[in-house]
């Protein structure tokens, strides 16, 4: 009798609804959000046997989301066509007060991060964005995990100020 692979049994419609939310809170942009999507879950497909989780593959789809977004991000960046907010979007028109204030805090952590030297905004994103513990951090970075939580604890001092 032979066992039953979880992978078979993966809801993909749901996977693909929450990296859309996903992509769509760190993109802001519909058309952005669904090449962020199409392409994160192209990529699930294509190495769904390394999931290591493959019970409960919707954190790892979500990541793989979340590191889709960030590159575009990046590009955007590098080309200069980053926006921030759609400019035909009116905050007030779509609930919120608190959409509006969550924007400004979005634009006033990414002008802080900004402000942190190269070194000290990879230490924020591997511990924030990539989820690393100390340790791992430590080995990743091939430093000693006491100077990883130093440094890091240092960085966060820094970001605290600034915002």
């Amino acid at each position: 009798m032979r066992a039953e692979n979880p992978i078979e049994h993966w809801d993909w419609s749901l996977i693909r609804k929450r990296c859309a939310r996903e992509a769509t809170r760190m993109v802001h942009r519909h058309d952005d959000a669904e090449e962020v999507v199409q392409e994160a879950l192209a990529r699930a497909w294509r190495s769904r046997g390394s999931c290591r989780t493959p019970d409960a593959p919707l954190p790892w789809c979500l990541q793989i989301t979340r590191n889709e977004a960030l590159r575009l991000i990046g590009r955007q960046r590098s080309t200069g066509t980053v926006e921030l907010l759609e400019p035909e979007i009116d905050l007030e028109d779509h609930g919120a007060r608190g959409e509006a204030d969550q924007a400004v805090d979005r634009i006033d952590v990414t002008r802080a991060l900004r402000g942190l030297t190269p070194h000290e905004r990879l230490l924020i994103a591997l511990r924030y964005e990539h989820d690393c513990s100390h340790p791992e951090i430590a080995a990743k970075l091939e430093i000693p995990e006491a100077t990883a939580r130093v440094r890091l604890h240092r960085a966060r001092q820094r970001l605290k100020t600034m915002l």
